[in-house]
């Protein structure tokens, strides 16, 4: 009787083990992967084998640069089909509607590995998730085979380059960074009040005056105003020559470039330079901060035919530089104050038949959509809730919230989405008393909830989403890269992956095996995740009570009111709210996994906790 139930225990244990999914560490994660025997050995003897056509040699060529970079030799290149130790690239004789353009099949065996796909991208993509698993596990790699494409077409990063210019270098190293976790869209926020970031050789003034301010560090809210005479030192612009490499680089990375002209607010810069473009046709300075004030015209004319002239010239050399299908026009925060005082604009009322001036704003962004149209381009605009009909042509992105997405998508219009709350990646990745975010949190394990189909929003409509990062707070590359990732894999596994969603602290535990590869990359990244987190509330006899949690569920967390660092050998949080020891004024807490030390040691005022319990 023992004998049978040992067995039964062991057979029991068998079955388990051979029923769990083998965990494979990759993001985003493929939407299907099937174990195989065996391992391959990668060494500077493997080969790449591909088709003999001249347009393939680029993505040959790259992938061949990748795999010397690992190796640290070069490897073979040959063209022929009888090799052992190769990587095939292979193209599907006939279309595989399950893979589409994107997509790929990556077959790994003992000794060879192929990937098929459609299309290049697809090579491209496979590749990505092949050189994931070299750095994941060494040059032995497990036998496997993965089919995948991508959830959504639109995957994209929004960097904003007027707040704080980045050099055509950073971008380049950030677009290499993005496609290795198959982004494939770059959208470059080219101006605001803050900067005029693209030359455009019809009107050089753009970038003469409206690329440059005065120089300006601290928080963005407080900057300081031009002094007489002060120069105007800080700043850039992409010449166009600039831009034509950024947008070979990312060609050959499969990376679309989508360039934005925000309008027609957020234009101090364009208005610095031409100020007849403007309502007041007053002169203005480009200034480090925000401009929001009445005698700062930041807002273009919409009653003024010359200012749709300018756009013309502005969109037409932007149409050629560019080969994207898009050109993104901005349209939010419209301060359309200014538009009640110009007789200019309400002539452009009566004429038009318009009602206000929420209508004039539909008028105005309809009317250069249809520029950007007559370039052969599709227009994209932030989504706005503006009275009259917006142009079905126009592409929206949902902002603020989802409710934008759902509904233009519900109107006819196609949509992106980046709700603020779940991608936007300037809002603060820990404790708000710690960091100089200007607007609000949005942790990792949040961005981890993004849902780019909403209930209610017609998927057909939906391209795709992304993060968005506004830049008055990132000044410099280290910041930038630090804000974008690890939220960046969350994203990216929302916007790729077809394969069911894996609970939070699975993710989060594949995220760990990826921050090495970011630290080989000499990419920065925030460890916030890691913080403890330390709320308050009030009991019924009115004391203050301290709540700790975390993020990851396998932390432990150690904590001090008496104004020493704690270590593992401090009382640890039991999941029961702490009470404040008389005379205490702060809490430090820290977190540990065993006994390594995963968080900063945060140092909290009892005061501040106190400020945000609601009454």
């Amino acid at each position: 009787m023992k004998s049978a139930f040992l067995s039964l225990i062991f057979s029991l244990i068998c079955l388990f083990t051979v029923a769990q999914p083998k965990e494979y560490n990759l993001i985003p994660y493929p939407a299907s992967i099937i174990p195989q025997k065996g391992t391959f050995y990668i060494s500077n003897q493997t080969k790449i084998s591909a088709p003999e056509k001249k347009e393939y040699e680029g993505i040959v060529g790259l992938i061949g640069a990748q795999l010397a970079g690992i190796l640290n030799s070069q490897p073979n290149a040959n063209n022929t089909n009888a090799l052992k130790n190769s990587i095939y690239l292979v193209l599907s004789k006939t279309y595989d509607f399950n893979i589409g353009d994107e997509g790929y099949s990556l077959q790994i065996k003992e000794n060879q590995i192929s990937i098929q796909a459609n299309a290049p991208a697809g090579w491209f993509n496979g590749w990505q998730t092949l050189i994931q698993l070299i750095k994941l596990n060494g040059k032995h790699i497990p036998a496997l085979t993965i089919t995948d494409k991508p959830k959504f077409a639109w995957r994209g990063l929004m960097l904003d380059v007027s707040r704080h210019f980045f050099s055509k270098e950073i971008i380049l190293k950030y677009i290499d960074q993005m496609a290795k976790y198959k982004f494939n869209v770059l959208h470059l926020h080219l101006t605001d009040n803050q900067g005029w970031r693209i030359e455009i050789k019809q009107l050089p003034k753009l970038t003469e005056v409206g690329a440059w301010r005065v120089p300006r560090t601290g928080y963005w809210k407080d900057m300081k105003a031009p002094e007489p005479n002060e120069q105007a030192s800080y700043g850039g612009y992409y010449t166009q020559e600039d831009i034509r490499e950024i947008v070979a680089y990312a060609k050959k990375r499969y990376v679309d470039i989508v360039p934005e002209i925000d309008l027609p607010g957020h234009s101090l810069a364009f208005v610095s330079a031409y100020p007849e473009v403007s309502c007041t046709k007053t002169p203005q300075q480009v200034l480090a901060g925000d401009p929001w004030n009445a005698a700062r015209t930041n807002v273009l004319c919409a009653g003024n035919d010359s200012v749709y002239t300018k756009l013309d010239q502005i969109i037409s050399e932007i149409a050629a530089l560019f080969p994207s299908k898009y050109i993104h026009i901005g349209g939010d925060e419209v301060t359309r104050s200014y538009w009640n005082k110009c007789p200019q604009c309400q002539q452009r009322i009566k004429t038009e038949g318009l009602n206000n001036i929420d209508e004039l704003q539909t008028y105005f962004i309809n009317r250069v959509a249809n520029i950007v149209s007559s370039k052969g381009k599709t227009p994209i605009g932030w989504f706005d809730n503006l009275p009259g009909k917006i142009s079905e042509n126009i592409t929206l992105m949902s902002w603020k919230d989802n409710k934008g997405g759902i509904k233009a998508s519900n109107d006819g219009n196609k949509v992106i989405m980046t709700p603020a709350f779940f991608t936007y990646l300037d809002f603060y990745q820990g404790d708000p008393y710690l960091e100089s975010g200007p607007f609000t949190v949005n942790r990792l394990s949040n961005t981890y909830k993004f849902n780019p189909l909403p209930e209610g929003i017609k998927t057909e409509n939906v391209l795709g989403g992304q993060g968005s990062l506004w830049t008055e707070q990132v000044p410099n590359e280290r910041k930038l890269q630090f804000m974008t990732w690890p939220r960046g894999f969350a994203l990216i596994e929302n916007l790729w992956s077809a394969h069911e969603k894996a609970a939070w602290p699975i993710f989060a535990s594949r995220i760990e095996k990826h921050l090495p590869l970011l630290e080989a990359d000499t990419v920065n990244y925030s460890k916030y995740f890691y913080d403890a987190l330390i709320s308050g509330f009030k009991n019924d006899a009115g004391d203050i009570l301290i709540k700790l949690d975390t993020e990851l569920p396998d932390l432990k967390i150690y904590y001090a009111f008496d104004d020493t660092d704690p270590d593992q050998f401090y009382p640890v949080y039991e999941q029961k709210p702490l009470a404040i020891p008389k005379g205490a004024k702060n809490i430090r807490v820290v977190t540990y996994r065993g006994n390594q030390q995963k968080s900063r040691i945060i140092k909290m005022p009892l005061s501040e906790i106190e400020k945000r319990i609601k009454p």
